[in-house]
């Protein structure tokens, strides 16, 4: 293109800053063109985005929810658990398993259980709220492989002092899971299940506090009440494959358990007293008072056993007191000591796991049996309960040898006894009390054809010794190895019967005796959160 430069001639300067604007305006314009061009390509600017922000009022692990001034923490463990053993039945001797036969018991049992738990938690004018769970899932050696089974640990709100909810009962101080894995019989504590219940704790400062609850005194302690005057009441032989099955003539539930402690935390450790109220009334008679057996003869032949025609024993409440105390680095940095112990009056529930409600009969080696009955009471047709008393004790010590490797041991032991009025009913030699056993198995103890050798004292105990030693490769993964024996002293020992056969287990004569129980537990698992 030939341009006109001939003005220029006279004023080269002049004409060479015209030119190099001209360029300038031409550039910009174009750019301007592009520029216009792609606007349209452009993203709309995204609304801000509101990230999750770290709540660091609770903890480790608390974070905000969006858009809320909750705090959230999301917890729990995954877990596995090899036990070979005697013991290894459930992870309780079921009556089942108690047959001890190559058809009804297992040496060797299992369990993957995942346990996911959720902490809410929000300030208020009256301090914090917080709702917590905990739900688990799990597969064990006897839930149907398709779909295992799930339960709920825990599930409660706290605010202003109250807990509502599923929890730990406040009469429960150590709990034995600290020390081992295996739940043995002497750790009665809630603290693995959990109970229902609503509470008022009090503050009163300086680590000390006060608490007062209502709890299930039914599911969660159980209440278990026979009447010697009804056939079979310590059990009978039931189908094949099953175990024996006692008849159980405790009230429902009337009304909940009352509880109450006192307790302080310190730099030391903690220490707590307890008390509770449990109700250990019975139904309703199986005959006229002061007549044994089903009402089969006269007036009584109209009715069926347990009507209310036949009345029942005054209301009864027995009740539990215990105390326990926990040092922690105790000799050792990191190292803590724990014990607690327990009277049960009425309340057998508060002194020993509820395994024992069910679990009366353990077979042993050849033609030997151990029996250990656990009642809050005994009454028969027109007399009043008897109460049951029981006594525990429990302690666990725990070392770390280093930041990885910990060893516990702990012991324990259960002592179960009746009084005389009590003894006369279940031995068969109380007024309106059926006989110990009869011809064909008629009498209290069903599942006895003949009583060779009789050496009547329903009282009994067991001891507990165990360890455990863990390693932690990371602090959120632990590897561990148990060890457990177990001793029951039995009730009636030294007695001979000739017993009804009870699944794989012949009719034939049978000696009480002493028996152990040993098992050996492996655990493998995978912390998230506590």
């Amino acid at each position: 293109m030939i341009r006109n430069f001939g003005n220029c001639r006279a004023n080269v300067a002049v004409c060479g800053l015209k030119a190099i604007k001209g360029t300038l305006l031409a550039a910009g314009a174009g750019l301007l063109t592009v520029a216009s061009a792609q606007a349209a390509d452009l993203p709309v600017k995204a609304a801000p985005v509101e990230y999750v922000k770290v709540c660091s009022l609770y903890g480790a692990g608390f974070f905000y929810i969006p858009g809320t001034d909750t705090c959230l923490k999301v917890g729990g463990y995954l877990r596995t658990d090899h036990v070979y053993g005697q013991g290894a039945g459930g992870f309780y001797q079921s009556n089942t398993q108690a047959q001890y036969t190559r058809l009804a018991t297992n040496e060797y049992s299992y369990r993957a259980r995942i346990n996911l738990t959720t902490d809410f938690r929000t300030q208020s004018d009256y301090g914090t709220i917080r709702a917590y769970a905990a739900i688990i899932g799990q597969q064990t050696d006897t839930d149907a492989t398709a779909n295992g089974s799930a339960g709920i640990l825990r599930a409660f709100i706290q605010f202003a002092g109250f807990t509502v909810g599923h929890a730990v009962s406040y009469f429960d101080f150590m709990n034995g899971a600290d020390y081992g894995y295996i739940f043995p019989p002497t750790a009665q504590s809630t603290g693995v299940n959990g109970i229902d219940l609503l509470a008022y704790t009090w503050q009163i400062g300086n680590g000390f506090s006060a608490s007062i609850d209502i709890e299930d005194g039914t599911v969660g302690r159980g209440r278990v009440v026979i009447n010697t005057s009804v056939p079979s009441s310590l059990g009978t032989a039931g189908a094949a494959g099953t175990g024996t099955v006692i008849t159980n003539d405790a009230v429902r539930l009337m009304q909940p358990d009352l509880v109450g402690n006192l307790r302080v935390d310190q730099a030391w450790g903690s220490a707590q007293i307890m008390a509770a109220l449990h109700s250990a009334s019975g139904g309703y008679n199986s005959n006229f008072p002061g007549v044994a057996g089903l009402g089969v003869n006269g007036p009584a032949a109209i009715f069926t056993p347990g009507n209310q025609v036949f009345g029942h024993p005054g209301e009864t409440f027995g009740y539990a007191v215990g105390g326990g105390a926990k040092l922690v680095n105790f000799l050792q940095p990191r190292d803590q000591i724990e014990f607690e112990a327990d009277y049960c009056h009425g309340a057998i529930g508060y002194c020993q796991a509820l395994g024992f409600y069910t679990n009366n009969w353990l077979y042993g080696s050849g033609n030997t049996l151990a029996i250990g009955y656990a009642t809050d009471g005994v009454f028969n047709n027109g007399g009043q309960i008897q109460l049951t008393d029981s006594a525990r004790w429990e302690a666990g010590y725990q070392h770390y040898w280093n930041q990885q490797w910990r060893t516990a041991l702990y012991t324990g032991q259960i002592y179960t006894w009746y009084n005389a009025n009590a003894q006369s009913q279940l031995c068969g030699t109380a007024p309106g009390s059926l006989p110990f056993a009869g011809a064909g198995g008629t009498g209290i103890f069903g599942s006895v054809a003949a009583v060779v050798n009789l050496q009547c004292s329903p009282n009994w105990s067991e001891s507990i010794v165990g360890t455990r030693t863990a390693w932690n490769p990371h602090p959120f993964l632990e590897i561990g190895l148990e060890v457990q024996w177990a001793h029951l002293q039995s009730a009636f020992g030294g007695s001979q019967l000739t017993l009804a056969g009870n699944g794989a287990r012949p009719f034939g004569n049978y000696q009480i005796t002493n028996q152990d129980i040993y098992l050996l537990a492996l655990r493998f698992q995978k912390n998230i959160l506590p």
